[in-house]
């Protein structure tokens, strides 16, 4: 399944629930929330796969998606509607965990990052710290 199908459904879902646009984005200050894909980690058993033996074999169809570790962002702005839109998809990933999404089905978990990981993160990327949830996408099986 696409990297980006899966993230265009994660949006998709989160829109229906916050009271601001989504965009798959590093972040900005323009109002909103950011979904922002920061790490694409491959499936372990990946690395035991066999390589396809004859042409045509199509391996890739079933190997495992990688996993998107992300960011849900808001902008710099702390008002009461960037607040309230971060905690509306707060929500509504907790209520929807798993959804379709083009070639299957996602789900998303809550992940943790130490505060030696955010800043580094955010140093890396040279954006200003700002309010942030943190998860891991995967496709289902």
């Amino acid at each position: 399944m696409p990297l980006f199908s899966r993230l265009t459904a994660l949006c998709q879902v989160l829109e229906k629930h916050a009271t601001l646009p989504v965009r798959i984005s590093r972040p900005d200050d323009t109002a909103g929330l950011f979904v922002w894909p920061w790490r694409i980690e491959e499936d372990t058993r990946v690395r035991s796969a066999p390589l396809p033996r004859q042409a045509g074999d199509d391996q890739a169809s079933r190997v495992p998606a990688p996993a998107i570790h992300f960011l849900l962002l808001s902008s710099t702005s702390l008002d009461d509607n960037t607040i309230g839109g971060l905690e509306s998809a707060r929500l509504a990933l907790l209520e929807t965990p798993v959804f379709d999404a083009v070639g299957g089905r996602v789900s998303v978990a809550p992940a943790t990052l130490s505060t030696t990981e955010l800043t580094d993160l955010f140093t890396a990327a040279a954006i200003p710290l700002r309010l942030c949830l943190a998860y891991t996408l995967r496709s289902t099986a």
